[in-house]
């Protein structure tokens, strides 16, 4: 089935006219569309079929983003569309025209764009930070090892956003990137919107926590990773979150909220300290010290009395006392 362009709709029209000429702009062969098509199915949104009037598909930017012909789309279980791929990732839309990615740290699928032309636009401008004017790879793009540099992966966060701004994922994106530069206010500040936003994200609620940490805001932190647990009803690392809810009161002093979180997220999951206790184990066997004491750190939090918590205790602690090599 196949429907006229919404002429009554001028917000999309502008948007969808900008992505086309964002792409005129670029360098001659950088893009390879597809002929516009009328055969837009007509349950798609409007934000995704206006784009599709424009042109059925595609590849942008060499091969970094690939948009789905129409009638090659695919619906998974959930009801979502499969749509492409952004440097490799699957990228998906629901009914409400919102796109989904799956997040590189966590694997759950999360929103990366409210609107599929906001979210077009938006990736095209970044996107096209990558090339010079001829068309190749920009000096100042990636390092020496073939990584994109700092500054540009977060002015690509940053020009979806100015299109966006009220995606969680890029925003998200952008608040790890903050906080692995040590810019933990900056980074406070972007998790606080994406949890506003998004208050069913556990992973971001218990990033916040991580940062109050830092900052030496237990209580707080407390709270955030609480909140992370509670963040989404029967999420299968509810326990997890709790635990490490319990190892920041560990840390606290405050022995009776310890226990009470320690005895919530063990009736979820008996077998939780014992996990926690092999991760650590092989993290120390690899040399991995720094996770193997977060570990073991969360094993005690939920078992302090467990000889076998206390023995890796002593363990990681006297692998850690020992001077580098």
């Amino acid at each position: 089935m196949s429907r006229k362009r919404r002429g009554d709709d001028d917000a999309d029209d502008t948007t969808v006219d900008r992505i086309m000429a964002a792409l005129e702009r670029g360098p001659a062969g950088l893009h390879d569309l597809g002929e516009p098509t009328v055969d837009v199915p007509l349950d798609w949104p409007a934000s995704v079929g206006d784009v599709y009037l424009a042109f059925d598909g595609g590849t942008l930017f060499g091969d970094l983003l690939t948009l789905t012909p129409a009638a090659e789309a695919t619906v998974d279980d959930d009801g979502l569309v499969a749509i492409g791929e952004l440097l490799g990732d699957v990228v998906w839309f629901d009914r409400k025209g919102r796109i989904w990615r799956a997040d590189a740290d966590t694997g759950e699928r999360i929103v990366d764009g409210s609107r599929f032309d906001r979210w077009l636009y938006g990736v095209i401008d970044g996107l096209a930070r990558l090339y010079d004017d001829d068309g190749e790879f920009a000096d100042d793009a990636f390092t020496d090892d073939g990584e994109l540099t700092d500054e540009v992966a977060e002015a690509q966060l940053h020009a979806q956003l100015k299109r966006d701004a009220r995606a969680p994922g890029p925003r998200w994106r952008l608040a790890r990137s903050l906080a692995a530069r040590g810019e933990l206010t900056a980074a406070r500040e972007q998790l606080e919107d994406v949890v506003a936003a998004s208050p069913e994200l556990g992973w971001a609620w218990l990033d916040l926590a991580r940062i109050s940490e830092k900052l030496g805001e237990l209580p707080g932190a407390i709270d955030e990773a609480e909140a992370a647990a509670a963040a989404r009803p029967g999420h299968e690392l509810t326990a997890y979150f709790l635990a490490e809810a319990a190892r920041l009161a560990a840390l606290a002093g405050d022995e009776p909220r310890r226990a009470g979180l320690a005895g919530r997220a063990l009736a979820l999951d008996p077998e939780l300290a014992r996990g926690q206790v092999a991760g650590a184990t092989t993290s120390l066997e690899a040399g991995e010290l720094d996770d193997a004491a977060h570990l073991a750190a969360l094993a005690r939090a939920l078992a302090p009395r467990d000889l076998a918590v206390l023995d890796l205790v002593r363990r990681v602690d006297a692998a850690r006392a020992q001077p580098p090599t």
